[in-house]
């Protein structure tokens, strides 16, 4: 197993949980910042409570070479298309502040790697405040002076769960993208919905080399 020191955000999430357990196999020093104790983890990460409202100046990071990043707020299917304004600054302070100074703090302890889930249309300029957001984080970390950035943006991601397990809503945007995907061609491709575990392995496994956004395409290569 490698030694490479790893700090990872999100690993109880859909996504997070599923790369943090193909990490596990790979690497034996992973730190799992998480707001509750988790006792689901694999044996070799540690869990550590983190209050993620910490400001910057008090924050306390160990040493470490690879910060992978799976937060983000829970979201409504309608907030995909719109997030109401009073909602906003709480979003902005989960998907974009808490991100951005764990990273800054993670560079400075050391960390040259950094590892992000984004989405699928993620644009600064984008009239859509989720999308904006995305875009945003993914402007401000490419400025922390990181040597390697892995930026990945897919679009739904189809988890092949039970209904029972997922809930119906999801369950059904799953059929959905598993008949559409195929009439999805040329520049919409990218917008393809993407099995879980495809995202999952690509981004516990994907080399670093410099600062790099991967697309659909990547995914499934």
């Amino acid at each position: 197993m490698s030694e490479k020191k790893t700090i990872f955000l999100g690993g109880t999430g859909l996504i997070g949980s599923q790369v943090l357990k193909i990490l596990s196999k790979n690497i034996n020093n992973i730190t799992a910042l998480s707001r509750r104790s988790n006792n689901n983890y694999p044996e070799n990460v540690q869990d550590i409570l983190f209050n993620f409202d910490t400001p910057l100046t008090e924050l306390d990071l160990p040493n470490c070479d690879h910060l992978f990043i799976c937060i983000g707020r829970s979201l409504k299917l309608r907030e995909l298309l719109y997030i109401r304004k009073k909602d906003r600054k709480n979003h902005f302070k989960i998907e974009h502040d808490y991100v951005f100074n764990l990273a800054k703090k993670a560079k400075e302890m050391g960390a040259n790697n950094l590892s992000i889930i984004s989405a699928v249309g993620a644009n600064s300029n984008s009239s859509n405040f989720y999308l904006s957001t995305k875009g945003l984080i993914e402007e401000d970390l490419k400025n922390l002076g990181y040597k390697n950035i892995n930026i990945l943006r897919p679009g739904h991601i189809i988890t092949n769960k039970e209904k029972n397990e997922i809930g119906f809503v999801v369950w059904v945007i799953d059929i959905f993208f598993k008949l559409v995907n195929p009439f999805l061609k040329s520049s919409l491709r990218k917008y393809r919905g993407i099995p879980l575990d495809k995202v999952s392995e690509f981004m516990a496994n994907e080399e670093m080399a410099g600062i790099k956004i991967f697309h659909y395409d990547d995914f499934i290569k």
